[in-house]
């Protein structure tokens, strides 16, 4: 798919999402469950392998009843599947490291806010992301 001239990669293949190999720079990227083949798109504007690793080390103290009472009396689609399984099954794929969407936020959450409309639509994923707002400043 191509948005504002932005190439964006949505091929997932199950065991090439590698966490570990993603870049250490902002860019979007999409977060695959493949146990329950579900889909959550994320972007940053710091590296996407340190989100992505916070966001299983997140999940597995969930999963280990390790988070505080607050933390663990949230509910909610994604934090049930942390409970649930923690890391285990979770992929990381790069969508986009486009260069304009690593330095422009506002292009970048433009992009995120598209492919979160795209997510509702396709029909190979459970679409998960439970976004309402896009923020464009701190």
């Amino acid at each position: 798919m191509i948005y504002k001239g932005i190439q964006f990669n949505l091929s997932f293949v199950e065991g090439e999402g590698d966490v570990k190999n993603m870049p250490t720079h902002g860019g979007i990227y999409a977060e695959i469950h493949w146990p329950t083949r579900s889909i959550r798109i994320g972007e940053t504007g710091n590296s996407m392998r340190g989100r992505n690793l916070s966001h299983m080390r997140w999940a597995d103290k969930h999963y280990n009843s390790a988070h505080n009472e607050k933390e663990t009396k949230r509910r909610g689609i994604i934090v049930d599947l942390a409970k649930e399984w923690g890391s285990k099954g979770l992929e990381y794929y790069v969508i986009t490291e486009d260069p304009r969407v690593r330095e422009d936020r506002e292009l970048r959450v433009d992009c995120e806010k598209h492919l979160h409309e795209w997510a509702q639509v396709q029909t190979e994923f459970r679409n998960i992301n439970t976004q309402r707002g896009y923020r464009t400043r701190n």
